[in-house]
């Protein structure tokens, strides 16, 4: 088998010789050295430049620095308007484990004061010896409900499990053993859930992915410095970027320079290549395989928000195309 990953790789990022060369614009960083409460930071960015900064890996973050240290805004922002008392359709709104769906007609009833993110670590809900709603840090252990879905829809039944868990591994079990951790949406249904609970305070299907960019993307990559964040007071929604390139959350309101970013229009490029192999490339599992490894490697060389697509050409195409390749420089 002819097949070296690695000369494959680098010749895909870098060989100007191809037929189609790659080209492809990183975003741009601007760092504002005015100082602005981050609504004002990002009205700034989206009317001089594109949008606050979005940083999607460490590559990212490294290419901020050079600037003299200062703390600053960037775009990653945990809106309580979308998570405080009802669902919505924001990235970081409430919803269902089930269906990923949360409606104003669900049942939302919340204990006084909740939720609040205390901490800035609360992101699934429990419910409580009183049958109302409180969020609660997904990593702590409690008993949990799971439903059965119904022939007709709408006549769930619930089942308590007396083991405590966190709430990904209590959704893993019901998912297992039943549908899927316990949902409400309707008075009738809430009710026989707070009867199946009994005397617990237990997880149900709630649950919200916290932060996302201002330009709406949503990234996995984190930067926080250690204990960060924190909510402290039960005000700090805004991320800023310290001094050593880690990330904290301050008061929107708090006034600090800021980094906007421009960003390209997106270009598609082809790039051709031939593989000799007797491995079956139209195989699926392969292809991912190949796709994360280029992946990978766009990544280490600052290129990690290239899209890669595979495609591979029917054979009479192919033979055509072969005729007409372009000449060597």
């Amino acid at each position: 088998m002819d097949y070296r990953l690695p000369l494959l790789l680098s010749f895909f990022a870098y060989s100007p010789g191809f037929c189609t060369p790659i080209m492809y614009a990183l975003r741009e960083f601007h760092y504002i050295n005015l100082k602005m409460n981050w609504a004002d930071a990002q009205q700034y960015c989206r009317a001089n430049y594109t949008d606050l900064a979005t940083i999607e890996s460490m590559a990212d973050n490294n290419r901020l620095k050079g600037i003299e240290p200062s703390e600053a805004w960037i775009g990653l922002h945990d809106d309580p308007l979308s998570w405080k008392g009802i669902g919505g359709n924001e990235r970081n709104s409430w919803r269902w484990s089930s269906t990923g769906e949360f409606t104003e007609r669900d049942n939302h009833n919340w204990r006084q004061y909740e939720p609040n993110n205390y901490n800035g670590q609360q992101h699934c809900v429990v419910m409580n010896l009183d049958t109302s709603l409180d969020d609660e840090d997904c990593n702590r252990e409690f008993y949990f409900v799971c439903y059965n879905a119904a022939n007709p829809p709408g006549q769930r039944t619930f089942v308590l499990i007396r083991q405590g868990m966190t709430w990904t591994d209590a959704r893993e079990y019901c998912r297992n053993h039943h549908t899927d951790l316990a949902m409400m949406q309707t008075e009738p249904e809430a009710r026989d859930l707070g009867t199946v609970k009994g005397p617990f305070q237990v997880w149900i299907g709630m649950y919200r992915e916290p932060w996302r960019w201002s330009d709406n993307r949503n990234s996995s990559f984190k930067n926080w410095r250690n204990g960060q964040p924190n909510n402290y007071l039960a005000v700090q929604y805004c991320v800023f970027l310290n001094p050593d390139y880690t990330w904290g959350d301050n008061d929107c309101s708090v006034k600090l320079p800021f980094w906007c970013q421009t960003v390209p229009k997106k270009k598609i490029y082809k790039l051709k290549m031939k593989i000799k192999t007797n491995v079956d490339l139209s195989n699926p599992a392969l292809n991912t395989q190949l796709l994360q490894k280029l992946g990978e490697v766009m990544s280490e060389k600052d290129l990690a928000n290239v899209k890669l697509r595979w495609s591979i050409q029917p054979r009479k195409q192919e033979e055509e195309e072969d005729k007409n390749e372009c000449p060597a420089n």
